[in-house]
């Protein structure tokens, strides 16, 4: 699972552009009902355990708006 974090006043909204949870394949994106400074309805994270670490969300954000970074896996020796 990737750590995401998104920033809500980069965003251009859920009804307006959406790429996020259109492209996410574990549908992780949904609308929060809140608005950003400037008027758009910035998405919030579910069910993120369920993440694959494809990071497509932040590749293909065109606002910049969210970071995906991947958890390193531990190694056991042994």
């Amino acid at each position: 699972m990737a750590e995401i974090t998104t920033f809500a006043e980069l965003c251009k909204g859920m009804e307006d552009c959406g790429i996020c949870a259109f492209i996410c394949p574990e549908d992780i994106f949904h609308p929060s009902g809140q608005m950003n400074q400037a008027g758009y309805i910035f998405p919030e994270l579910r069910n993120v355990e369920e993440c694959i670490d494809c990071l497509n969300c932040m590749m293909y954000c065109p606002d910049f708006a969210i970071v995906a970074i991947k958890k390193r896996k531990e190694v056991s020796n042994g």
